[in-house]
């Protein structure tokens, strides 16, 4: 995964970057308490993910770059830790500020094995619509059945 700061002299790579694909950007203000306490976990967490598997962009962008991204840049509040693919949101983060859960919310947005789960739902998803089909028609044969006897006795 490519981790960036969005800097001046890096701001045209950074739109070229969030609009090919998935991106995990952290929007966030130096004057922000919260954002204070995040960055460093925030650091930490971009450290590990360098190296980890799957595709995508990992950005912090300051509050005075917001307005020259070329993405969906509408923040309410700070830090904002947003999903976005082809540079539109997906999702904002609103889970916990720690390293650990940071990654996890990288890894099921941005990591290759997230692609494995969605296939293996869609398996199981069809093996119970087969499952469901089937417990219907046994139901309808059986009532078809017991009309019929039904209408015999009288």
């Amino acid at each position: 995964m490519k981790v960036m700061e969005v800097t001046p002299n890096n701001l045209n790579k950074f739109n070229e970057a969030v609009q090919r694909g998935g991106a995990v950007v952290k929007f966030y203000a130096d004057w922000c308490g919260h954002c204070q306490d995040l960055n460093p976990k925030w650091n930490i967490m971009t450290s590990h993910m360098k190296n980890a598997e799957g595709s995508g962009l990992i950005a912090s962008v300051p509050e005075n770059m917001i307005s020259s991204v070329n993405c969906d840049n509408d923040i309410l509040g700070f830090p904002t830790i947003r999903y976005m693919v082809g540079g539109k949101k997906r999702k904002d983060y609103n889970g916990k500020r720690e390293v650990k859960d940071l990654e996890k919310f990288v890894r099921s947005t941005l990591g290759k094995s997230n692609k494995k789960k969605k296939n293996k739902s869609k398996k199981r998803n069809n093996k119970t619509r087969k499952r469901k089909k089937l417990r219907k028609n046994k139901t309808k044969k059986k009532k078809n059945r017991s009309r019929g006897a039904l209408r015999e006795r009288f």
